[in-house]
């Protein structure tokens, strides 16, 4: 039998293809929006709908860092996650903080900020932002350093990408629209690299590994709720394109 001491180094190498394992496999990746996203089958109307929803959570995404900050005792992964903290808020320049580059790509739809800050959460844009929100409480620092790194930093870049081929073919975009894509597609992974090297080494049991397991999936669950109401809030208002009409 193996001893607690044998069992961590396998534990070190087993789970993080297991959490990337369940990122890559979801359900979100077969999502109908996502597809319809990755086959350039969008309209206007329905990249203003995903537009003013993802900003909600784009708003809120500093807050959740800041509770994963507060919640870890490890003085490293403060340093990781503070400096990440310290990116999406734009480095100390308002301008280039990350929700300021999200409203740069609204206003490019035709939403200024007014109206955007207007907009009403969809229900289950609320409940992403909540369940975001519940995970230190729910599952500890390892819970949400996994949901930040698995179900967020981890997959950004390839979400994104097929976002914006969406977008691409729904209506011409300049470059600076579309900065706040472009930096997430090319920075993300860098950050769950950092996230999981601070990460891995506080796992002691295969229990912590089914935490995060569960807590990334949690996330990933109603990130994939996200889209099933930004997909009703197209569908209501008539402006799914058909994929004939593509």
């Amino acid at each position: 039998m193996k001893s607690l001491q044998s069992e961590i180094p396998d534990l070190a190498l087993d789970a993080p293809r297991r959490f990337r394992q369940v990122a890559e496999t979801h359900p979100l990746w077969r999502h109908p929006f996502v597809e319809r996203c990755r086959a350039g089958q969008l309209t206007l109307a329905q990249v203003r709908i995903l537009g003013a929803q993802m900003y909600r959570f784009c708003h809120e995404f500093p807050s959740f860092l800041a509770m994963a900050l507060a919640s870890c005792p490890q003085e490293d992964a403060r340093i990781v996650i503070g400096e990440n903290l310290w990116e999406e808020l734009g480095e100390g320049d308002p301008q280039r903080a990350h929700a300021a580059l999200f409203r740069r790509f609204t206003r490019a739809l035709g939403l200024d900020d007014a109206q955007l800050l207007a907009t009403a959460a969809q229900p289950e844009t609320e409940a992403l932002v909540d369940t975001y929100r519940s995970l230190s409480k729910t599952y500890g620092v390892l819970g949400i350093l996994g949901a930040l790194c698995y179900a967020s930093e981890g997959i950004v870049g390839a979400l994104y990408s097929h976002i914006q081929a969406g977008l691409l073919r729904a209506a011409p975009f300049d470059r600076e629209a579309l900065t706040f894509f472009e930096v997430h597609i090319h920075v993300d992974d860098g950050h769950a690299d950092k996230l999981e090297s601070v990460l891995l080494p506080m796992l002691r049991t295969p229990q912590d590994a089914l935490l995060v397991e569960e807590a990334v999936r949690t996330a990933l669950d109603a990130r994939c709720r996200f889209f099933d109401g930004v997909l009703r809030e197209s569908e209501s208002a008539g402006e799914v394109r058909s994929t004939s009409a593509a």
